[in-house]
């Protein structure tokens, strides 16, 4: 066995997806099916930033592969706990995650499975950060690709419950992530995309039930954005999340079975200080995936409500994704694992295609206000600006959670609140097209708009500003560009023409006025184009 020791000695010297160690799992892990079964230890990130080790489980079917090697999916396993003692690799998957494996392997396909970071490794276990678990869902393709076997470089990530969740936020990054490997979709069975939907009608009523995945919710917020939860649960409440910081998911079952929100101080519970924002960052932003999306729901689970589902899916729908939405009649949350036979006809079409084409149209296509409205939905949105900067720092290799990716993505946030405080006149949270030119023929205050924007220009050169001299030089930003998919000849002319005194540096205030000037007249010859889309 590998100590703990061992894995923070090994941390820091490894790209991510490097394989670190692997052993041989016992027999009675593998899932039907499987010719060979590992537990492996590699490099993953952290949602923070800070280098980690992650474990997990891979297997090869028998036999031998055609053409470019065994096809892998990614699998995102449901919720098993938060403690080291939980983790699939260390227990083994439970039997209807197992059966569901099995039917990958038997249908001539590696499987990966994840621990996420947290669970038998180093450091707590972010609980339905979907971000935070997206590196490690990919990560563990490429230190797969290291054991030795015939697999081939196209993948798809699939994903069950807490690990639909992270399916989806995984589709969201892993063109951009992985580019050395071919992402071919996502499948999330029974996904909580809308937290804050879910847990407020959950917890709209004294008697209303608690739902399983309530406790672990509460205890990973608790553990990753110190919630509070002794300000408002009941005494019961608190033994309930101190349970869940510990115990696997068979006695949360049971724990929870008689229980109402009255019981545990839940009732309400979006309605405390703090928690709808907390809530807001486990959504998965409904945004344009650029590549397919299959989810599936069931219409008798108790833990997802399907409106949840088909609103997700109605709003990536709109913003361009192409998505398949399979209602299962009857199903509940656990049986989703197998009640979707349409899933291998699915993934087998999207792997046999003879190249994985983006979703995306070439930004040369569109112009005005079409080159904002990435989604092409025919508004903006907040979500839209969430995802700009997510790929954005995932572009250029940032952790998501890290003080600088943060710092991005904030940016992005105050670009969307500048923009929607003058534009969104009927305050509906999205800008049309007509909002748009609206604001553009009355805009008037320049330096207000500047001021607004600054922490985006701002956070953007501090990504990207190696020698911390608090500007950008030619190689600094062209490594930025090249990150974002230009070419080093299009990122020389375009810090050419970003640097607008010729000074040998990109400043602040060029930033400043380049994002400004492609938000007023968005045009794809204008510098600051580059900051809306083009890393995708």
């Amino acid at each position: 066995m590998i100590s703990t020791e061992d894995l923070l000695q090994d941390n820091a010297f490894h790209r991510a997806g490097t394989l670190v160690r692997s052993e041989e799992l016992p027999t009675s892990f593998w899932p039907g099916h499987a010719g060979m079964g590992y537990r492996v230890w590699y490099q993953g990130i952290g949602y923070d930033g800070s280098g980690r080790i992650v474990s997990g489980s891979v297997f090869v079917p028998a036999g031998n592969p055609l053409g470019d090697g065994w096809p892998v999916v990614s699998y995102a396993h449901g919720t098993t706990g938060l403690s080291d003692r939980t983790a699939p690799s260390v227990i083994g998957l439970s039997r209807p995650e197992s059966r569901h494996v099995a039917t990958w392997l038997e249908a001539g396909y590696a499987v990966t499975v994840t621990d996420y970071e947290g669970l038998a490794s180093p450091g707590p276990h972010p609980y339905f950060n979907g971000e935070a678990a997206a590196d490690d869902v990919v990560d563990i393709v490429r230190a797969a690709h290291q054991l030795g076997h015939p697999l081939s470089r196209r993948w798809i990530v699939v994903g069950f419950s807490q690990g639909g969740h992270a399916a989806l936020f995984t589709g969201l990054m892993a063109t951009k992530y992985a580019p050395e490997l071919d992402f071919r979709g996502t499948v999330a069975l029974a996904p909580p995309v809308e937290v804050p939907m879910i847990v407020g009608m959950q917890t709209a009523d004294d008697s209303a039930s608690v739902t399983l995945f309530l406790p672990y919710l509460l205890a990973g917020l608790r553990t990753t954005h110190g919630l509070a939860t002794q300000e408002f649960m009941t005494g019961l409440g608190q033994r309930l999340i101190e349970l869940a910081e510990y115990a696997p998911v068979r006695d949360i079952h049971y724990a929870v079975a008689v229980l109402t929100n009255q019981d545990i101080g839940t009732t309400g519970l979006n309605r405390h200080p703090g928690v709808e924002e907390m809530l807001n960052a486990c959504r998965v932003p409904a945004a344009r995936f650029d590549r397919p999306v299959m989810l599936a729901a069931g219409t008798a689970d108790a833990v997802l409500p399907m409106a949840a589902v088909v609103q997700f899916a109605a709003e990536i729908r709109r913003a361009g994704t192409d998505i398949h939405l399979e209602t299962c009649a009857g199903a509940d949350h656990t049986s989703m694992l197998s009640a979707v036979p349409e899933i291998l006809e699915w993934v087998d079409e999207r792997m046999s295609a003879t190249a994985s084409a983006s979703a995306f149209e070439p930004s040369n296509t569109r112009s005005g206000f079409g080159l904002l409205d990435i989604t092409g939905d025919g508004c903006l949105a907040a979500d839209d600006y969430e995802a700009f900067g997510l790929r954005l720092v995932q572009a250029y290799g940032e952790a998501p959670g890290s003080p600088r990716a943060a710092a991005v993505r904030a940016g992005y946030r105050a670009l969307w609140r500048a923009m929607a405080i003058r534009a969104d006149v009927n305050g509906d949270g999205r800008i049309t097209a007509d909002e748009f030119c609206a604001w553009r023929r009355t805009h008037r205050d320049n330096d207000a708009f500047d001021r607004d924007i600054t922490p985006l220009a701002q956070s953007v050169i501090d990504l990207a500003d190696a020698d911390r001299n608090g500007v950008l030089d030619r190689e600094e930003l062209v490594g930025l560009l090249i990150g974002c998919e230009h070419t080093p000849a299009e990122a020389s002319i375009l810090f050419d023409r970003l640097d607008t005194d010729d000074s040998g540096t990109v400043t602040t205030a060029e930033l400043i006025a380049a994002i400004r000037q492609f938000c007023l007249d968005p045009t794809p010859d204008k510098p600051g184009a580059w900051l809306f889309g083009r890393f995708r």
